[in-house]
């Protein structure tokens, strides 16, 4: 018997093993994944925010005045635990 396949012969102890199929529920997750990750992509890139109102500017001479806006004592007063 010839065979005209170029695959060398196998042998008996090492049967062909079927591969997974791509199937079309794969492609749809695969779509579904495509589409949140890429929609997501294109707010994060042009800086939208859901939901978010605008945001008032703080002059930086509000921010750095002594005892203004958040100062360094802010956050670093008071107590913190411990011993």
């Amino acid at each position: 018997m010839t065979t005209t396949t170029t695959d060398p012969p196998r042998p008996p102890d090492r049967p062909p093993v079927p591969r997974p199929r791509f199937t079309a529920g794969a492609a749809i997750f695969a779509a579904i994944g495509t589409l949140i990750v890429g929609g997501y992509t294109a707010i994060a890139f042009t800086g939208y925010e859901l939901g978010s109102p605008n945001r008032d500017e703080i002059p930086a001479s509000v921010r750095s005045s002594p005892g203004g806006y958040r100062t360094y004592h802010f956050w670093h007063s008071g107590y913190h635990g411990g011993k």
